[in-house]
């Protein structure tokens, strides 16, 4: 009889274990889009690499997420002064650059409208935009490759989501190029969800203080990309204090940059065309043009024949040199 009992529960165990199973990739899907949108909030640090040139370029950025109505995201470089943040709140999106002594105001549902590699509700709704997504298992990690919600989704069309098993929190994200090339990699330090916040944490005065102490622009040097494809620089010409870089060849463009005006005081300056999240740097486009700030030099791109995709990796390859 006591023979019979054992067995019987061996089969038990067996069956209850047959019936649960290991997690599927829906499960993994289902319960990382129900952390994100239970999440009250969170904070994040992480490190994020780009390498569109021959150097590669490397920041930390402090993520700050509150109900998902309220964000701070702040990016410093890790070789050079730049830093800039963006601010939600319910008055707008707004973003600052130290060397401009400037907020621009924008009007669009960031971070919503796109993939942000480095928000974690992001990529929990880019691995369940993507019905097809890639999915694997290791000892430690979930690993999901996607399609990208770039709006130059073109230029980087999937990316490697690597989640931590034991928590389901990002590990590691890489965006890949049309050559399944890494060209945005970002590595996640930490990550809170149980966060404290200040009740001014997400004003803009806030921001702006902490954004301008410490910050001072740098030396002017003359940029130039190294993404160009088959273009070539035709001509350089110093008007002023600005530099103006003509491109000619099958995707011609012009690109002109100057030192960033020293801030007397900040305001708020209401962006008149789209706010474009390079990664490095956040800039604004509007009918084939591309402006952004970095390293204290504002850069103003204009061609008729590039998509903004295009303009995009041009601008992530700008390398420091010396006028000519």
């Amino acid at each position: 009889m006591k023979n019979w009992t054992g067995l019987l529960m061996a089969v038990v165990v067996l069956l209850l274990l047959s019936a649960c199973g290991a997690p599927t990739k829906e499960d993994i899907v289902t319960e990382i889009n129900e952390k994100a949108e239970n999440a009250a909030g969170y904070k994040a640090k992480a490190v994020l690499e780009i390498q569109a040139g021959k150097e590669k370029q490397t920041y930390n950025v402090d993520i700050w997420n509150k109900q998902h109505t309220y964000y701070r995201v702040h990016l410093s470089s890790v070789t050079n002064k730049h830093s800039q943040t963006i601010l939600k709140n319910k008055s707008g999106i707004y973003v600052m650059t130290p060397s401009l002594g400037k907020s621009f105001k924008y009007e669009n549902n960031w971070p919503e409208n796109s993939s942000q590699a480095y928000l974690y509700e992001s990529l929990a709704a880019d691995i369940k935009a993507d019905g097809e997504a890639e999915f694997k298992e290791t000892d430690k990690h979930y690993v999901f490759e996607t399609k990208t919600r770039y709006t130059n989704s073109n230029m980087l069309p999937r990316q490697q989501i690597t989640f931590n098993k034991s928590d389901l929190t990002p590990a590691m994200v890489k965006v890949l190029d049309k050559e399944q090339k890494e060209v945005i990699t970002v590595i996640f330090k930490k990550m809170d969800f149980k966060p404290t916040f200040s009740k001014d944490d997400f004003e803009r005065k806030k921001a702006v203080e902490k954004e301008t102490s410490g910050n001072a622009a740098a030396d002017f040097s003359v940029h130039y990309p190294v993404a160009i494809n088959d273009s070539e620089l035709a001509d350089e010409t110093k008007v002023g204090d600005r530099v103006i870089l003509t491109y000619d060849g099958a995707k011609p463009f012009t690109l002109i940059q100057k030192r960033a005006a020293a801030p007397e005081g900040q305001s708020v300056v209401t962006a008149s065309g789209d706010m474009t999240d390079m990664g490095f740097a956040v800039g604004e486009s509007a009918d084939g043009l591309l402006t952004w700030v970095y390293n204290g030099v504002e850069f103003t791109m204009a061609s008729d024949v590039m998509t903004r995709g295009e303009m995009e990796t041009v601008a992530a390859s700008m390398q420091p040199g010396t006028l000519k």
